[in-house]
């Protein structure tokens, strides 16, 4: 199983992109998958990142544009900040980590 590119994004690339990050690096572990490289950005910074890198999925920890995610797959990150659904982005992250490329 190869790892897998995630881009988890926020407002500025901090607070909230950094509790879903370690919420994402907790699942991959617990789970005995490879810990996935994590893209850390501002909303403004995805589209730039989506041309210059390969992305398995998008967490974003509040509302993304749809033009800016170019058909990948997004994951609703607020959840790992929040509380509310966790379970359901949980299981949504675990399970595009064990798709296979």
């Amino acid at each position: 199983m190869s790892k897998k590119t995630i881009i988890v994004a926020c407002a500025s690339s901090m607070i909230t992109s950094t509790m879903a990050a370690n919420k994402i690096r907790e699942i991959a572990k617990t789970n005995g998958l490879p810990e996935p490289r994590i893209l850390q950005l501002k909303f403004s910074e995805v589209a730039g990142a989506l041309e210059s890198n390969q992305i398995d999925f998008i967490v974003p920890t509040g509302k993304l544009q749809e033009n800016v995610t170019k058909g990948i797959k997004v994951i609703p990150g607020t959840p790992f900040v929040t509380g509310v659904n966790e379970e359901k982005s949980e299981s949504l992250v675990l399970e595009a980590l064990k798709e296979l490329d």
